[in-house]
């Protein structure tokens, strides 16, 4: 029985999948032009199945390895539509967005072997909620799919050559900029899925080992970028790629431990440079500069001692949490992405209505860039949440507090008593009226 239901669930599946199709065919019953035909395919494949496994309820019950080879059908009947458009219609004005796709993380198929043995596919069934460590077995079924390493090969080769093309065109350098990120980007995530994999188990003792490891892991990309950032040091903001890309190597599961050497890099690059007094490399300067002196006043870090912290608000307003000494003050670490945190707004915003005139500030540091900006403000909007928000993302930030203190799941909340002092990590929820009320000594009797 049991059999027959899953044959039928894969049956609808597929039925299900072609409903893409269909849309995309009724959409070019009236255009005349086979490339528009072709586009409009491309782009309502590419919009439509972007999120389709989330709205499978089927692929949350599946197991690891049918959902691994449902993905891999989705991103690979991308690939082949980027392919065969950008092969027909060398000259189209969509080409470049085209490319942008080819090289987006949605269209990398993980290749996965046609034949896989019987014990591996019995593996890769397992459910890993029985695990002891169940992300060591999560990470372990990951590494015994199955690859065929040829095919991957070609597959990125083919995409180097797209790049090389591309380069070689009549294209803007803002869009020959945005090509060579975005092949750097595959080529990141597919060394980090590699990396993450190996699910390391890093000893104390063996710490300068791994920081050696990881260093000649990771130089290949910052050397790529310090090469991208004189190539194209004339466009603004090239240096906020560089930031980007520290960032993600300084992650928890990937190099954390590389962080001050990644700045302290760029640091001596921009200074050393005979372009040093060019616009951007200035820029990465001082963005290496602040990133330091953060990390190194995060070391001497004492949470028995007050937090500092400056920026500039979305309203251009400054805001130093040394003229905040005397007030309770939350900080409420945030993205557009997290729903709790977003949920959670309007009664904050009633505890800071009750609260404000008694001591009681909220200050938001959304993990956000400029192109969110717009969403940011209707959200907040939309959620009334009147207190100062911070784009901790921005084109202008020097030091993101996502990143120095490693931030890595939200919502993330922080109390801060009247002498600036860190007094709670989890103020939220029911626990938060109480906390306000004790630091703000509403409740001495």
């Amino acid at each position: 029985m049991k059999i027959k239901m899953t044959k039928v669930i894969i049956v609808g599946l597929m039925i299900l999948c072609t409903i893409p199709n269909i849309i995309a065919q009724n959409r070019t019953i009236d255009i005349e032009n086979e490339e528009e035909k072709a586009w409009v395919q491309l782009d309502s494949m590419k919009a439509y199945l972007c999120d389709w496994p989330l709205q499978c309820a089927w692929y949350d019950n599946a197991t690891f390895l049918e959902q691994r080879l449902f993905e891999e059908s989705v991103f690979t009947k991308r690939v082949q539509l980027a392919e065969n458009f950008m092969d027909k219609y060398p000259d189209s004005e969509h080409y470049f967005e085209t490319l942008t796709f080819y090289l987006y993380y949605l269209f990398e198929p993980r290749f996965i072997s046609k034949q896989i043995p019987d014990s591996t596919k019995v593996f890769l069934s397992q459910d890993a909620k029985s695990a002891k460590d169940k992300r060591a077995f999560k990470y372990s079924q990951f590494r015994a799919i199955p690859i065929d390493i040829e095919a991957r090969v070609q597959w990125l080769k083919k995409g180097r050559g797209l790049v090389s093309k591309f380069l070689l065109s009549n294209a803007t350098r803002e869009q020959k900029l945005k090509i060579e990120i975005s092949l750097l980007g595959r080529d990141f995530r597919h060394a980090r899925y590699l990396y993450e994999f190996q699910n390391f188990q890093k000893k104390d003792m063996e710490s300068s080992y791994w920081q050696a490891f990881s260093w000649f892991y990771w130089e290949p990309f910052l050397l790529r970028m310090e090469s991208l950032l004189f190539k194209y040091s004339d466009i603004e903001d090239i240096s906020s790629y560089i930031e980007q890309l520290v960032n993600l190597i300084s992650r928890k599961l990937l190099a954390p431990e590389l962080t001050k050497l990644c700045w302290k890099y760029f640091f001596d690059l921009s200074l050393n440079t005979e372009h040093k007094h060019e616009k951007e490399i200035m820029a990465l300067h001082q963005m290496a500069k602040e990133n330091l002196k953060a990390l190194y006043d995060l070391e001497a870090f004492d949470d028995s001692k007050p937090l500092e912290m400056t920026f500039t608000t979305m309203d251009s307003s400054h805001i130093d949490l040394k003229d905040l000494r005397g007030k309770v003050v939350l900080l409420d670490f945030w993205s557009t992405a997290c729903a709790p945190c977003i949920i959670e707004m309007p009664y904050v915003q009633k505890m800071y209505e009750k609260y404000a005139d008694k001591g009681f500030e909220v200050i938001g540091i959304a993990a956000n860039s400029d192109s969110d900006r717009e969403h940011v403000l209707n959200i907040i909007n939309k959620q009334n949440a009147k207190w100062p928000q911070y784009l901790d993302k921005g084109s202008k930030v020097n030091v993101s507090y996502h990143s120095l203190y490693k931030i890595s799941s939200l919502p993330t909340v922080w109390l801060l008593d009247k002498s600036g002092r860190i007094v709670d990590t989890h103020a939220r929820g029911e626990r938060l009226e109480p906390l306000i009320r004790k630091y703000l000594g509403l409740d001495k009797n």
